[in-house]
């Protein structure tokens, strides 16, 4: 069978599922009937959108099939070497205690059947694909950390070979293998792909589009367009934070044609259709639930949504991985040398590296929504891209350009085994440590009163007879009902954000035992005995 018939087919079996009523969708996915509003009217009018599409693409004379990158066999076997040694360093220890976020969404779409988490959008913390794709896997290997966390390993193991992709595309293969050997080993990369969220996959899909792209720009061939349009919907599916690095995009575009530098106009517009529609077809049940609830997730104010404490945060975490302030200062004139360097080279890569997280962050303080430092993980790619750019621009200039590609080597190699040597760090403590600090509360107290979202999480998983409480009103009723019961919370600033009478009474009549860290930034889990107990 051709190509063309098979994409033809697959039209034709998308315009038949178009004729499908609503109220048989909804039964197939176990809503009431109505429940799901309009979502299954946008979901059916864009399966026939997408159908017309393909059928009509089937009938034009273009080669839609995408060709690999065109690497050698040496370059080939060198990634599946760093492909190996990342999936190993992000499988082991991939079974430890779940943190706050992972919990949610384990108890909110972990355990929910397949069909219904398509219809579900009540928070922030639904990453639509990463939720189907985990769900998936602990259907298949039952309920474990391990299962939750497989499919961020997975992606983030795999991001290895789109980054050297774009680093062999912007600079040359000694920078792209030691661009790729550098996240293979990176502590923060390992961290977040043993994350169960979409955080890895937004950073796969973000580096994978952004290489695509400049393809397209380059070559102008439409199976180019419809990967690059593909990416950004399986980016925006995981996380729609992805939608920063296709603004970057747009907007480099748009500079692109008011300079008159010849950039295609039919195939991004094209190629943004498809992946918006595409985007919309992957929530559009969910989108009811998600205007009427998530969209309107509120943020308190707290530290977590001042900028400076989102910058001392990636400080905190950036010496967890590198030590030091005088190697973050260096880092910042070694960035800098690599992005002029990048702008000499291919200004609209530079500036796509810069904008997307500009943008993102930009966007997030203008809303007054917390300032997350993992809200700029997808630019991961970017900063280390740059890093090893610079790393060989600054001795090129001082020395010159035989000298030069030896220091860069030299430094390229110092940095590697730098990040490896952190390694362990990575291994050494939980997320969170929420079962260490259970069994020491429980060993000293009959009942434990848990506030806010540690009450949440150990009521829901951790401790169900826990004592949870969110109000001044039912700490005082869980006081009075067990008298002397000790006092477990996490998160402080939520606490002091969202009920200060209940942190002011925390800090009050209460005083800490211990404290059990982990790797999450202000994720410690302190228990707390009342002051009158000792």
């Amino acid at each position: 069978m051709s190509r063309r018939i098979a994409v033809q087919l697959l039209g034709s079996a998308l315009l038949a599922a178009a004729l499908i009523p609503s109220a048989s969708w909804e039964a197939v996915l176990g809503a009431e009937p109505g429940a799901l509003e309009w979502g299954p009217a946008l979901f059916r009018a864009l399966l026939a959108f997408h159908g017309a599409a393909l059928v009509w693409a089937g009938r034009r004379p273009w080669d839609l099939w995408l060709r690999g990158p065109g690497f050698e066999r040496s370059e080939w076997l060198a990634l599946g070497g760093l492909v190996a040694a990342a999936l190993a360093l992000r499988l082991y220890r991939l079974n430890t205690q779940l943190w706050v976020d992972e919990v949610f969404m384990l108890l909110d779409f972990g355990r929910a059947p397949l069909e219904r988490i398509l219809t579900m959008f009540p928070s922030q913390n639904q990453h639509m694909l990463y939720s189907l794709s985990a769900r998936a896997c602990v259907g298949l290997f039952g309920e474990s950390p391990w299962a939750l966390r497989l499919p961020a390993a997975l992606l983030g193991a795999a991001t290895t070979v789109p980054l050297y992709g774009l680093g062999r595309k912007l600079w040359d293969r000694r920078i792209a293998l030691a661009a790729a050997g550098l996240l293979t080993v990176s502590y923060h990369h390992i961290w977040f792909s043993q994350n169960a969220r979409g955080y890895s996959a937004l950073l796969l899909f973000a580096v994978w589009a952004t290489w695509l792209w400049l393809e397209a720009v380059d070559r102008n061939e439409p199976a180019l367009w419809i990967g690059y349009g593909a990416t950004l919907a399986l980016g925006l599916g995981f996380h729609l934070t992805m939608l920063f690095v296709a603004a970057a995009h747009g907007l480099v575009w748009l500079a692109g044609l008011a300079r008159g530098a010849g950039i295609p106009v039919r195939g991004p517009l094209l190629a943004w259709l498809f992946g918006a529609t595409a985007t919309l077809q992957i929530h559009a049940l969910a989108l009811p639930e998600f205007f009427s609830s998530a969209l309107h997730e509120a943020s308190m104010d707290s530290e977590w949504t001042e900028p400076l404490w989102v910058l001392a945060e990636m400080v905190r975490n950036l010496k967890i991985g590198w030590s030091g302030s005088a190697v973050l200062a260096v880092g910042g004139v070694v960035l800098a040398a690599g992005w002029l360097d990048l702008a000499r080279r291919r200004w609209d890569a530079a500036w796509i590296f810069g904008l997307a997280p500009a943008l993102g962050g930009g966007l997030t303080l203008a809303m007054g929504h917390n300032l997350w430092p993992r809200f700029f993980f997808f630019a991961m790619g970017f900063a280390l891209l740059l890093a090893l750019g610079g790393a060989f621009a600054l001795p090129r200039r001082l020395f010159g350009e035989r000298a030069g590609a030896r220091w860069g080597t030299a430094v390229s190699a110092l940095l590697i085994a730098a990040s490896a040597a952190t390694l362990p760090r990575v291994y050494a403590l939980p997320k969170q440590d929420f079962e260490g600090a259970r069994a020491f509360a429980e060993s000293g107290s009959a009942a434990v009163i848990a506030p806010g979202i540690a009450g949440r999480i150990y009521h829901g998983y951790y401790a169900p007879a826990w004592l949870a409480v969110e109000t001044p009103e039912e700490l005082a009723a869980a006081r009075s009902r067990a008298p002397g019961a000790w006092l477990v919370y996490t998160l402080a600033p939520e606490i002091r954000a969202f009920q200060p009478a209940v942190w002011d009474t925390i800090e009050r009549d209460y005083e800490p035992v211990r404290r059990f860290p982990g790797t999450l930034g202000e994720g410690e889990i302190v228990v707390c005995r009342p002051k009158e107990n000792r």
